[in-house]
């Protein structure tokens, strides 16, 4: 329109400047004249309109700062909401999910997650689930349950299962791609570690070593019994009160005593020692006593038998002291054999001590 206008104002001009230097009549180009002004205005007047729409299109009315300065504000508190869900860690989310099993977990290996790694807590969170998965129990219950299997096994053999453990605690860690602190292993390790101390503190050679007279009254063959003595308690260690470990001729305890008989039979410097001191002449018949009495009384078996099932593992074990039949020790010697007094079963077996000194 604006340009339509100075068309118009300009041809206008030129005819009413044309018309007057001509004498001509001048209506025609006022006629143009005013017509292209007319446009002029009206097409300024449109550009100012547009003009001040724009500007108030582009200056924020108070409304619209209000309104901005609310989404922004609301932005923001929506972002430090999103900070605080993705610094909550691992422990944290677990525990608010799994309360009980999250104080469950605290109680088992008392350690304080909240001071872990998320990754430190992951692994170990992982590895007692593998772990209550094999036995098929809660977190509660999977150390009692891993304590009744180490309970088969006499303090003598903990320290070469930690050791062997240890070792295992390494392929574990490669197997699993996890902190060797984190696995199953390292809280087995543990367990045994607290197991070994209890039986040593329960040590039943700690508790005699300090019964009978001192030793510079006893005569060489008392010193040696007790010495001998000593060694078959310290063998047996805190496993003396434990039915597991010790009960029958085919314990595990009964097999650590026929060691630590054989060890002493076969050494050359203690009955060098003996015949110095004049019971080298004793020196297996004390081994005998002595041995007895322990098995007696912490095996509930005679020597004869451990003797026989040490030295002939896949055999049955007969003896002339216990009924093979019904266990009884009441065993009477008659001319066709062993009666048991109990059963009346008869039985054949050689009489006395056979330690099968020739085949060790």
């Amino acid at each position: 329109m604006k340009i339509a206008g100075y068309i118009f104002a300009m041809i206008g001009g030129l005819a009413l400047i044309g018309g007057l230097a001509a004498g001509h009549s001048v209506f025609g180009p006022l006629f143009w004249l005013a017509l292209g002004i007319v446009l002029i205005y009206f097409g300024k007047k449109k550009e100012e309109e547009k003009h001040s729409a724009k500007s108030e299109a582009t200056t924020p009315s108070d409304d619209n700062i209000h309104q901005n300065v609310n989404t922004q504000m609301v932005s923001a508190d929506a972002g430090k909401e999103e900070v605080k869900r993705e610094t909550t860690t691992y422990w944290e989310k677990y525990k608010s999910e799994n309360p009980a099993k999250a104080s469950q977990l605290q109680a088992l290996l008392g350690v304080d997650f909240s001071l872990l790694s998320d990754n430190d807590a992951q692994e170990k969170i992982n590895s007692v689930n593998r772990l209550c998965s094999q036995y098929s129990c809660e977190i509660k219950d999977v150390k009692k349950r891993c304590l009744q299997d180490l309970e088969q096994f006499p303090l003598s053999f903990l320290s070469k299962m930690i050791e062997m453990t240890e070792k295992e605690k390494e392929q574990e860690a490669f197997n699993f791609n996890i902190a060797q602190e984190n696995t199953v292993c390292a809280m087995i390790i543990g367990w045994m570690k607290e197991r070994k101390e209890i039986l040593e503190n329960s040590n039943v050679y700690n508790n005699h070593i300090e019964d009978g007279p001192a030793e510079d009254q006893l005569t060489p063959e008392e010193s040696f019994r007790k010495r001998y003595t000593n060694a078959l308690l310290k063998r047996i260690g805190g496993n003396a009160n434990n039915a597991l470990f010790c009960e029958g001729y085919d314990s595990p305890v009964a097999h650590e005593l026929m060691d630590v008989m054989y060890a002493f039979l076969k050494d050359t410097t203690e009955k060098e020692r003996a015949d110095s001191h004049g019971y080298g002449k004793r020196y297996t018949s004390v081994i005998i006593e002595e041995t007895e009495k322990v098995t007696k009384q912490y095996c509930h078996a005679a020597l004869q038998e451990c003797v026989e099932h040490f030295n002939f593992p896949n055999k049955k074990v007969v003896t002339s002291f216990r009924c093979p039949y019904c266990g009884s020790w009441k065993v009477w010697d008659e001319d066709y054999g062993f009666e048991c007094a109990e059963c009346g079963c008869t039985w054949h077996a050689p009489l006395g001590y056979n330690l099968y000194l020739e085949k060790h």
